[in-house]
């Protein structure tokens, strides 16, 4: 039942998207990995050496935790 008003987990998804969004730039994955297509092209990179270099994805998955690491300690800061 839609009640007009957010779930408290899509306000929470939505205050750690925004977060990441302003740290980054984005949260959409080919921007934040500088592709210029609009659209995935149906032959995949070779994986070698510099493939992985020029993906941030590691380093991104990294700022996503720690974004969400601030908010669980903000939280039970909260409620101590």
């Amino acid at each position: 039942l839609w009640t007009g008003k957010e779930a408290p987990e899509q306000v929470m998804y939505d205050t750690l998207a925004k977060e990441f969004e302003e740290y980054n730039g984005s949260i959409i994955c080919r921007i934040l990995l500088g592709l210029d297509h609009k659209k995935d092209e149906a032959v995949p990179e070779k994986r070698t050496e510099e493939y992985y270099q020029k993906r941030p994805c590691g380093q991104l998955c990294g700022i996503a935790a720690a974004i969400m690491e601030k908010h669980i300690n903000e939280e039970a800061n909260r409620n101590e």
